[in-house]
Protein backbone atom coordinates (compact mmCIF):
# COMPACT_ATOMS: atom_id res chain seq x y z
CA UNK A 1 0.00 0.00 0.00
CA UNK A 2 0.82 3.29 -0.75
CA UNK A 3 0.51 6.99 1.91
CA UNK A 4 -2.56 8.63 1.65
CA UNK A 5 -0.13 11.65 -0.42
CA UNK A 6 3.18 12.32 -0.46
CA UNK A 7 2.77 15.74 1.70
CA UNK A 8 0.03 15.32 3.76
CA UNK A 9 -0.34 12.77 7.12
CA UNK A 10 -2.04 9.09 7.14
CA UNK A 11 -5.52 9.44 8.29
CA UNK A 12 -7.66 7.40 10.72
CA UNK A 13 -9.90 6.21 7.04
CA UNK A 14 -6.77 5.62 4.87
CA UNK A 15 -7.54 1.69 5.54
CA UNK A 16 -11.50 1.57 5.07
CA UNK A 17 -11.27 3.98 1.77
CA UNK A 18 -8.19 1.71 0.37
CA UNK A 19 -10.53 -1.10 0.42
CA UNK A 20 -13.37 0.54 -1.11
CA UNK A 21 -11.38 1.84 -3.73
CA UNK A 22 -8.07 0.20 -4.08
CA UNK A 23 -4.28 2.31 -4.06
CA UNK A 24 -4.69 5.76 -2.23
CA UNK A 25 -1.77 7.32 -4.49
CA UNK A 26 -3.77 6.07 -8.13
CA UNK A 27 -6.95 7.43 -6.36
CA UNK A 28 -5.28 10.48 -5.96
CA UNK A 29 -3.63 10.57 -9.62
CA UNK A 30 -7.39 9.71 -11.07
CA UNK A 31 -8.92 12.61 -9.10
CA UNK A 32 -6.10 15.07 -10.75
CA UNK A 33 -6.65 13.73 -13.99
CA UNK A 34 -10.24 13.92 -13.85
CA UNK A 35 -11.25 9.98 -14.60
CA UNK A 36 -12.91 9.53 -11.44
CA UNK A 37 -17.16 9.31 -11.04
CA UNK A 38 -18.28 12.35 -9.08
CA UNK A 39 -18.62 9.82 -6.61
CA UNK A 40 -14.88 8.70 -5.87
CA UNK A 41 -14.25 12.59 -7.07
CA UNK A 42 -15.99 13.51 -4.04
CA UNK A 43 -14.63 10.86 -1.57
CA UNK A 44 -10.76 11.97 -3.40
CA UNK A 45 -11.89 15.51 -2.52
CA UNK A 46 -12.86 14.30 1.07
CA UNK A 47 -9.52 12.49 1.76
CA UNK A 48 -7.86 15.05 0.55
CA UNK A 49 -8.58 17.82 2.92
CA UNK A 50 -8.57 15.39 5.55
CA UNK A 51 -4.82 14.69 5.23
CA UNK A 52 -4.32 18.16 5.29
CA UNK A 53 -6.55 18.65 8.64
CA UNK A 54 -4.33 15.55 9.90
CA UNK A 55 -0.87 17.66 8.98
CA UNK A 56 -2.16 20.91 10.68
CA UNK A 57 -3.19 19.22 14.35
CA UNK A 58 0.45 17.23 13.71
CA UNK A 59 1.97 20.47 13.12
CA UNK A 60 -0.08 22.26 16.09
CA UNK A 61 1.62 19.64 18.37
CA UNK A 62 4.87 19.78 17.53
CA UNK A 63 4.54 23.42 18.43
CA UNK A 64 3.37 22.43 21.91
CA UNK A 65 5.67 19.72 22.31
CA UNK A 66 8.48 21.72 21.90
CA UNK A 67 7.78 24.72 24.04
CA UNK A 68 6.90 22.03 26.88
CA UNK A 69 10.17 20.30 26.41
CA UNK A 70 11.49 22.31 29.24
CA UNK A 71 13.93 23.95 27.43
CA UNK A 72 12.27 26.90 27.66
CA UNK A 73 12.48 29.46 30.87
CA UNK A 74 9.13 28.77 32.32
CA UNK A 75 8.09 32.75 32.46
CA UNK A 76 4.74 34.35 31.43
CA UNK A 77 5.47 34.66 28.08
CA UNK A 78 5.97 31.27 27.52
CA UNK A 79 2.59 30.22 29.25
CA UNK A 80 1.41 32.68 26.92
CA UNK A 81 2.60 30.96 23.85
CA UNK A 82 1.40 27.61 25.47
CA UNK A 83 -1.84 29.16 25.60
CA UNK A 84 -1.85 29.95 22.20
CA UNK A 85 -0.50 26.76 20.76
CA UNK A 86 -2.94 25.12 22.60
CA UNK A 87 -5.97 26.85 21.43
CA UNK A 88 -4.42 26.21 17.89
CA UNK A 89 -4.13 22.56 18.48
CA UNK A 90 -7.72 22.77 19.97
CA UNK A 91 -9.13 24.52 17.02
CA UNK A 92 -6.83 22.46 14.35
CA UNK A 93 -8.85 19.26 15.77
CA UNK A 94 -11.94 20.80 15.54
CA UNK A 95 -11.51 20.85 11.73
CA UNK A 96 -9.71 17.62 11.43
CA UNK A 97 -13.25 15.98 13.00
CA UNK A 98 -15.29 17.83 10.75
CA UNK A 99 -12.94 17.20 7.31
CA UNK A 100 -13.04 13.06 9.04
CA UNK A 101 -16.90 13.70 9.25
CA UNK A 102 -17.19 14.91 5.40
CA UNK A 103 -15.02 11.90 4.20
CA UNK A 104 -16.67 9.24 6.36
CA UNK A 105 -20.32 9.92 4.31
CA UNK A 106 -18.14 10.25 1.31
CA UNK A 107 -17.25 7.34 1.87
CA UNK A 108 -20.14 5.99 2.95
CA UNK A 109 -21.59 7.29 -0.55
CA UNK A 110 -19.27 5.52 -2.72
CA UNK A 111 -19.65 2.08 -0.60
CA UNK A 112 -23.52 2.14 -1.66
CA UNK A 113 -22.31 2.09 -5.09
CA UNK A 114 -19.86 0.31 -5.23
CA UNK A 115 -21.24 -3.73 -6.82
CA UNK A 116 -21.03 -6.29 -3.93
CA UNK A 117 -18.11 -8.52 -3.51
CA UNK A 118 -18.64 -11.63 -5.57
CA UNK A 119 -19.27 -15.05 -3.80
CA UNK A 120 -17.26 -17.81 -4.38
CA UNK A 121 -19.92 -19.80 -6.45
CA UNK A 122 -20.95 -16.63 -8.55
CA UNK A 123 -19.29 -15.82 -11.68
CA UNK A 124 -16.96 -13.01 -12.31
CA UNK A 125 -17.64 -9.56 -13.07
CA UNK A 126 -15.90 -8.04 -16.03
CA UNK A 127 -13.73 -6.17 -13.62
CA UNK A 128 -12.48 -9.01 -11.93
CA UNK A 129 -11.90 -10.71 -15.71
CA UNK A 130 -9.82 -7.65 -16.76
CA UNK A 131 -8.05 -7.85 -13.23
CA UNK A 132 -7.24 -11.25 -13.86
CA UNK A 133 -6.13 -10.83 -17.36
CA UNK A 134 -3.72 -7.73 -16.61
CA UNK A 135 -2.08 -10.17 -13.92
CA UNK A 136 -1.54 -13.15 -16.60
CA UNK A 137 1.93 -12.41 -16.77
CA UNK A 138 2.62 -12.53 -13.37
CA UNK A 139 2.59 -9.65 -10.16
CA UNK A 140 3.48 -8.70 -6.77
CA UNK A 141 2.06 -7.67 -3.48
CA UNK A 142 4.07 -5.53 -1.10
CA UNK A 143 3.46 -3.87 2.07
CA UNK A 144 4.22 -0.90 2.37
CA UNK A 145 7.10 -0.40 4.81
CA UNK A 146 6.16 2.84 6.55
CA UNK A 147 1.91 2.88 6.27
CA UNK A 148 1.50 -1.09 6.39
CA UNK A 149 -0.68 -0.99 3.48
CA UNK A 150 -1.01 -3.75 0.76
CA UNK A 151 -0.56 -3.05 -3.00
CA UNK A 152 -0.59 -5.17 -5.88
CA UNK A 153 1.16 -4.72 -9.30
CA UNK A 154 1.60 -6.21 -12.56
CA UNK A 155 5.29 -7.11 -13.73
CA UNK A 156 4.68 -4.26 -16.04
CA UNK A 157 4.06 -1.76 -13.48
CA UNK A 158 0.08 -1.00 -13.26
CA UNK A 159 -1.72 -1.19 -9.60
CA UNK A 160 -4.46 -3.98 -9.74
CA UNK A 161 -7.77 -3.07 -7.38
CA UNK A 162 -6.81 -4.71 -4.79
CA UNK A 163 -10.55 -5.56 -3.56
CA UNK A 164 -10.49 -7.55 -6.81
CA UNK A 165 -7.27 -9.43 -6.49
CA UNK A 166 -8.52 -10.55 -2.96
CA UNK A 167 -11.99 -12.02 -5.17
CA UNK A 168 -9.41 -13.56 -7.74
CA UNK A 169 -7.65 -14.93 -4.72
CA UNK A 170 -10.71 -16.01 -2.64
CA UNK A 171 -11.97 -18.45 -5.92
CA UNK A 172 -8.32 -19.36 -6.19
CA UNK A 173 -7.38 -18.02 -9.29
CA UNK A 174 -4.54 -16.41 -8.54
CA UNK A 175 -1.87 -17.61 -5.69
CA UNK A 176 0.93 -15.83 -4.14
CA UNK A 177 4.27 -17.08 -2.80
CA UNK A 178 3.98 -16.35 1.33
CA UNK A 179 7.74 -18.18 1.78
CA UNK A 180 8.53 -14.78 1.13
CA UNK A 181 7.83 -11.79 3.40
CA UNK A 182 5.68 -8.88 1.91
CA UNK A 183 8.09 -5.83 2.36
CA UNK A 184 10.67 -7.91 -0.59
CA UNK A 185 7.46 -8.61 -2.50
CA UNK A 186 5.34 -12.05 -2.86
CA UNK A 187 5.28 -13.10 -6.68
CA UNK A 188 1.65 -13.44 -7.98
CA UNK A 189 1.04 -16.24 -10.76
CA UNK A 190 -2.06 -17.47 -12.00
CA UNK A 191 -3.63 -20.36 -11.17
CA UNK A 192 -4.72 -23.43 -13.23
CA UNK A 193 -8.20 -22.53 -12.67
CA UNK A 194 -7.26 -19.02 -13.42
CA UNK A 195 -6.38 -19.93 -16.72
CA UNK A 196 -9.15 -21.66 -17.34
CA UNK A 197 -11.01 -18.70 -16.60
CA UNK A 198 -9.59 -16.60 -18.81
CA UNK A 199 -9.40 -19.12 -21.61
CA UNK A 200 -13.32 -19.24 -20.89
CA UNK A 201 -13.72 -15.33 -20.74
CA UNK A 202 -12.12 -15.09 -24.32
CA UNK A 203 -14.05 -18.16 -26.05
CA UNK A 204 -16.48 -16.95 -28.59
CA UNK A 205 -20.63 -18.13 -27.80
CA UNK A 206 -21.45 -21.05 -29.42
CA UNK A 207 -23.11 -20.47 -32.87
CA UNK A 208 -25.73 -22.41 -34.97
CA UNK A 209 -24.58 -25.79 -35.98
CA UNK A 210 -23.43 -25.51 -39.68
CA UNK A 211 -24.90 -27.71 -41.81
CA UNK A 212 -23.19 -31.25 -42.54
CA UNK A 213 -21.17 -30.80 -45.77
CA UNK A 214 -22.80 -32.87 -48.91
CA UNK A 215 -20.68 -36.08 -49.53
CA UNK A 216 -18.33 -35.69 -52.95
CA UNK A 217 -20.39 -37.09 -55.91
CA UNK A 218 -23.73 -36.86 -54.43
CA UNK A 219 -26.63 -35.28 -56.13
CA UNK A 220 -27.41 -31.97 -55.26
CA UNK A 221 -30.63 -31.90 -52.99
CA UNK A 222 -33.78 -30.96 -54.45
CA UNK A 223 -35.02 -27.43 -54.51
CA UNK A 224 -37.91 -27.03 -51.90
CA UNK A 225 -40.97 -25.94 -53.51
CA UNK A 226 -42.72 -22.47 -52.40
Amino acid sequence: MTASTSSTAPTALDGQIEQIVGDLAALHHDHRAGLLTPERAALAAAHRDLGLAETAVAYHLNVLMKLSSGTHAVDAALLDRMRRALANLAHAAAERDESQHRAASALDTVRAASPVAVPAHTELTPHDLAALLSLASGGTVREHLRTHRLSVRTTHGRLVDFAAFQRLENHGLVVRDTSRSLIAGQPVTLTDAGRSALLGSRRPAASQAPAPARAVGAWPAPARSR
